[in-house]
């Protein structure tokens, strides 16, 4: 695509640097007002502010920076000029001599490693603030790395000699984002570093005794709160904020945001389509999230609107976002696995039931402080919190209760790393599960009789019904079960899709059951379109309601219908089936 049509901005995916959004022509979503409610006399002066991965947090690190920082004064109109917080006018903009920490590149495999590692983080703010402020003097080449806390000590005196004012202001940006990779991986290091007697607790021990000479406000961002009690056990005044209702959409991005900035990274109008168009398209995808019962909106994942936005660019066309996804962001569900094996099987299989009754999970509060050194596993109630700081979950605008707090899975992207966990957990290493198969020769045929892969469905769902590898089946159970068996099929001849997003005309997104690809890319390919319904026995045989099955086929038979029409399949060889599952009997199985 040719950008001479419209001029458009750079896409400022995988970036953070603030000022460079200013300088470089780069698209930039306005979050400065945020500062407004950090400003706040009733907030507290060290908050924590955590929200999942890859949702921009690095980027408003460093607009605090631009904005606090004394050094940045005479840039302060090059910066904020245009923008909300800029014409609110605070006297505190430019007026705090700041220090900003980063480590979410701190690694090591042993306790040593890891902090010297945190050490070489910690020198690497105070050189930074070193290079900004030259008046500044301060050797730290006698101080072991084995005392981060320490260096931080003996910084905040010369600062204090330096300054001789309580002025110095502490952004901290993925306090946990190690101690989590450390999780994932080697338990017994991770229960060390985080003890009471772990380098962390002392580090941020030390940032809290300078809090009554030096420090006058902190910003800590993060993930989870796995890590949280090391950080406020030695930091016991700071605040977790993450779900006030002012900081909901301090990270991602909004619907009305969106609308402003699609504009500027793609030429809409050479798509042929409208921005609300693209925004619909991808809504189901990358949206869903929110982070306070109060909240009135909700938010897209960033980083996936960025990326998905770069590749229209780069293709020129209208592309399904469920096709293009951030290859940052956890698509395997990796990290969903891991935080399963830290619990007990039975709170696993609660979990993983709920979720395929399509129901929401209920609490009566978040966990803030999650300390493994004190419990062997999650709870039910640490384990959906952690779930929801990773994103995986997140707050139910719609509540069946105003008490304790609902969860929801936010979109399809993360209802798909359910899906695929669950396989993994619940049907994979089943022996029954697995020495089953399906027939599928009928659609390896290109055949319009799919009676024999009907009957095999009958004959796999009957047997794993009757061992109880489902507690009980549903409609979602169904799609899954089906789905998790046609998949180990998988190969350049056949491939599967569970949920597949497609863009009806008029009807907007819709989303397929089952689409089937048998011989893709070749000119014999044929695409297999099913759409599935589930009753039980009881509702199928209820003789008070005997035109259920009727009225099930009728829907399933004009749901796939519509879906045959998707834009997506233009051109292609198309065969639209409508399949009824009563228990685990297929009562109908028939070519629309």
């Amino acid at each position: 695509m040719s950008d001479s049509t419209v001029t458009l901005l750079n896409n400022p995916y995988g970036q953070s640097s603030f000022d460079l959004f200013r300088q470089d022509e780069q698209a930039y979503v306005d979050k400065s007002l945020i500062i407004k409610y950090l400003d706040d006399k009733g907030m507290s002066k060290y908050p924590v502010l955590l929200r999942p991965r890859r949702f921009g947090k690095s980027t408003f690190v460093q607009m605090l920076m631009c904005y606090y920082d004394i050094s940045y004064m005479t840039r302060y109109e090059e910066l904020f000029s245009g923008t909300k917080i800029y014409n609110e006018d605070l006297p505190s903009h430019n007026s705090y001599h700041v220090i900003c920490f980063d480590f979410s590149d701190v690694d090591g495999s042993t306790e040593d490693d890891l902090i010297s590692s945190f050490f070489s983080s910690v020198s690497v703010g105070i050189d930074d603030f070193k290079l900004r402020y030259p008046q500044f003097k301060f050797d730290y080449s006698c101080i072991k790395e084995t005392a981060p806390a320490k260096l931080f000590v003996e910084f905040a005196k010369a600062y204090k000699n330096y300054s001789k004012q309580k002025n110095l202001y502490i952004l901290i940006d993925e306090y946990d984002n190690f101690v989590n990779q450390i999780l994932s991986r080697d338990i017994e290091l991770f229960l060390n570093i985080t003890s009471k007697n772990g380098f962390l607790k002392s580090f941020y021990a030390a940032i809290k005794a300078q809090t009554g000479f030096s420090v006058a406000k902190t910003f800590i961002t993060g993930v989870s709160s796995v890590s949280l009690d090391s950080l406020t056990s030695g930091f016991n005044i700071a605040l977790n904020v993450t779900s006030f209702d002012c900081f909901n959409e301090y990270a991602g991005f909004t619907e009305d945001e969106l609308k402003v900035l699609i504009p500027k990274l793609v030429d809409v109008e050479q798509l042929g389509v409208t921005t609300d168009e693209i925004i619909y398209r991808m809504k189901p995808v990358y949206d869903g999230y929110c982070f306070s019962r109060k909240a009135d909106k909700t938010v897209y994942n960033s980083s996936m609107c960025l990326y998905y936005m770069t590749q229209v660019r780069q293709e020129g066309m209208f592309l399904n976002p469920e096709d293009y996804l951030d290859p940052a962001c956890d698509q395997d569900g990796y990290k969903l696995d891991q935080l399963f094996t830290h619990a007990d099987r039975e709170t696993v299989e609660t979990i993983i039931d709920r979720y395929l009754q399509g129901a929401p999970f209920n609490l009566m509060k978040l966990s803030e402080n999650i300390n493994l050194n004190q419990i062997k596993e999650y709870s039910r109630e640490q384990l959906l919190s952690m779930l929801y700081y990773l994103g995986y979950l997140t707050i139910n605008r719609n509540p069946s209760s105003d008490s304790g707090v609902s969860l929801v899975i936010p979109n399809q992207f993360m209802a798909k790393l359910f899906a695929k966990c669950t396989i993994d957990l619940k049907f994979r290493k089943n022996a029954v599960f697995s020495s089953q198969k399906l027939d599928i020769s009928a659609l390896m045929k290109l055949e319009d009789d799919l009676s024999s892969f009907a009957a095999s469905c009958t004959d796999f769902l009957s047997l794993i019904m009757s061992n109880q590898v489902l507690n009980q089946m549903n409609k979602m159970a169904l799609n899954l079960v089906l789905y998790a068996k046609l998949a180990e099929r998988s190969n350049d001849d056949f491939e599967v899709r569970l949920q597949k997003s497609l863009r009806v005309a008029g009807e907007g997104e819709k989303f397929a059951d089952l689409v089937i690809t048998v011989n893709k890319g070749s000119s014999n390919e044929c695409i297999y379109l099913i759409e599935l319904k589930y009753l039980t026995k009881t509702e199928a045989s209820d003789k008070s309601n005997e035109s259920s099955v009727k009225r099930v086929i009728r829907d399933a038979s004009a749901q796939v219908i519509e879906y045959k029409s998707a834009l997506d399949f233009k051109g292609k060889n198309v065969k639209a089936y409508a399949m009824v599952f009563a228990g685990p009997d297929c009562v109908y199985c028939q070519l629309q």
